[in-house]
């Protein structure tokens, strides 16, 4: 990091951010009253240019990139710098044709490890089934390809930095299917046979724990214009692998749920006609989180969240009947649902909208406006076989 007057910038502009937004979920836009900074001192030339009438550089710093501060744009205010009159430093910016640089390498890296249980049951008084545990954790820099152009780290200086869980990082997975074929008529023959023979129910059930899912302060999947905390070029095509998440203020344990009856408070979560939110108290989960700062975090967040979304459960089914017509022919009917029980299983909010987790969207936080599984659906089938 640059450093002037034995001050980095980072240091500058972090004591800069903290007096004017202090460190809660939004910028406070104080009026700065604090001591002269020595790097904006000594990158700048006092009194003239760009600290033209202002009492220091740091004072005209404050002032003129208040805007900037408060959206934690550090790309944006190192420029203005660069092209302000008495910039000592020379040119530090790419040259206008280059409006953002990728990094694009092999470097990445992950891992996965896990433990499973099966277990079998084969034809055990009509019943074959498999069931399913496994307990695992998928963790990296992100699940991109190297040809992945439009991505890029959040901090290329610190690959380790965006190390953290992988979108597909869940917990716990568990599914169970079944097949039952009565066997009780077996000996029944004739048209009675037929009708009561040959019947099979086939449920499937899967269950997982929560996804990874992030509280962040804007931007969609990537930086854009909106998330510089590193220095990220403000270019708006710009991306950002693993996306800023917001910095907890504290020690936080926030546990997922659909919770009914929820539309906010002070301005929080309070767009919200469902009243279905992720969280009981959008509130008091809304402060507990704060943007990421240059100087004062070494990373922001890593991976693909900071917070766990919801567990989640369907079940589907095949009902079927054979016919058997001949020894050489006979039929199948089948009878297949999705969704067998028609249950509404809230998505995580951000399935719907990236603007239900951001800082910057109070209004719309936690709220859950999607379902994760469509409605029951059945199709119906018939097989000839010979």
């Amino acid at each position: 990091m640059t450093t002037l007057g034995g001050q980095t910038f980072a240091d500058a502009y972090a004591k800069l951010y903290v007096a004017i937004c202090g460190l809660g979920p939004n910028c406070t836009s104080t009026p700065y009253t604090g001591a002269a900074q020595p790097f904006f001192e000594a990158a700048l030339t006092p009194g003239t240019g760009y600290c033209a009438t202002f009492a220091s550089c740091t004072a005209a710093v404050a002032s003129k990139e208040a805007a900037n501060l408060g959206n934690v744009q550090v790309s944006s205010i190192w420029a203005n710098l660069n092209s302000g009159v008495g910039w000592k430093l020379g040119r530090t910016m790419l040259s206008d044709q280059a409006t953002t640089i990728g990094l694009k390498s092999a470097l990445g890296y992950g891992n996965y490890n896990a433990a499973f249980l099966t277990f079998r049951v084969r034809d055990w008084h009509g019943i074959t089934a498999v069931s399913n545990f496994t307990w695992g954790r998928a963790l990296g820099l992100g699940a991109n390809t190297q040809r992945s152009s439009g991505t890029n780290f959040v901090d290329v200086y610190n690959l380790r930095g965006n190390y953290g869980p992988n979108d597909f990082d869940y917990k716990f997975l568990y599914s169970l299917g079944v097949t039952y074929r009565p066997d009780f008529f077996k000996s029944t023959k004739g048209f009675i046979g037929q009708l009561i023979n040959g019947w099979s129910v086939s449920p499937f059930l899967s269950a997982r724990s929560g996804a990874p899912t992030r509280i962040n302060w804007s931007g969609v999947t990537g930086c854009g214009s909106d998330c510089q905390a590193f220095g990220q070029t403000g270019n708006s095509n710009g991306g950002a692998q693993g996306p800023e998440s917001a910095i907890p203020i504290g020690p936080y344990n926030v546990r997922a749920t659909a919770n009914r009856g929820v539309f906010g408070s002070n301005g929080v979560g309070t767009t919200n006609a469902e009243g279905i939110n992720m969280f009981a108290n959008p509130e008091a989960v809304y402060n507990l989180f704060r943007r990421c700062v240059l100087g004062l975090d070494t990373s922001c967040g890593g991976g693909a969240g900071n917070l766990r979304g919801l567990n989640r459960w369907n079940v589907d089914a095949t009902l079927a009947k054979d016919i058997k017509i001949t020894e050489r022919i006979g039929l199948q009917f089948t009878m297949q649902f999705t969704n067998v029980f028609n249950h509404f299983q809230p998505a995580d909010p951000r399935d719907a909208s990236a603007d239900n987790l951001r800082l910057n969207q109070k209004q719309n936080f936690g709220k859950i406006t999607s379902a994760a599984y469509d409605p029951r659906q059945v199709e119906w089938g018939m097989r000839i076989h010979f």
